[in-house]
């Protein structure tokens, strides 16, 4: 039966999933640090809250330390920051969990969004003017999933941060 059919990826296709992912992704989430400060809150999963254990809250967001447990948390903090330029000189990413959802998929597509991965990024920041100013060294560790809230239609983020901790050298 082709219900009980279930698609699981090649190595070579949860690699091209975890490169293709992570670049697209990072190349709108920094540009949106810079340009599009209102919509960060967006690049992150919807909030879930973990009753038991609030530190199993998500998303979690650890920024130069300091812990946020959503999107909207962040939004505000982020919004009282000054501007700073992010420059990214190198980035990793490997799959963390090739099925996050135990369900069967039965096609590749479902396949493919059925994963969380995992990205470093690193580079230079500078504070405050975008071309003067001493650089300092960030670094970025990202954990990636699809967006469950995505629209019928797509609308919205293909993938969203359910992790991050992210950290600059001042």
């Amino acid at each position: 039966m082709a219900a009980d059919k279930t698609v699981k990826l090649s190595e070579a296709d949860l690699t091209k999933v975890a490169t293709e992912t992570a670049e697209s992704f990072v190349d709108n989430f920094y540009a949106a640090l810079h340009n599009s400060r209102a919509t960060v809150s967006t690049y992150y999963c919807a909030a879930e809250k973990d009753e038991a254990d609030a530190k199993r809250n998500l998303p979690f967001i650890c920024w130069n330390g300091e812990a946020f447990f959503s999107g909207a948390e962040f939004q505000k903090e982020f919004d009282k920051m000054p501007y700073f330029f992010l420059e990214v000189q190198s980035l990793n990413a490997h799959i963390l969990n090739e099925c996050v959802d135990g369900a069967k998929k039965s096609t590749k597509k479902e396949a493919e969004r059925n994963v969380s991965i995992s990205v470093q990024v690193s580079g230079y920041v500078r504070l405050f003017e975008r071309k003067d100013g001493p650089m300092r060294g960030f670094a970025d560790h990202l954990v990636l999933v699809a967006n469950k809230d995505l629209g019928k239609s797509g609308e919205g983020r293909q993938w969203v941060i359910q992790t991050q901790n992210f950290r600059f050298v001042v």
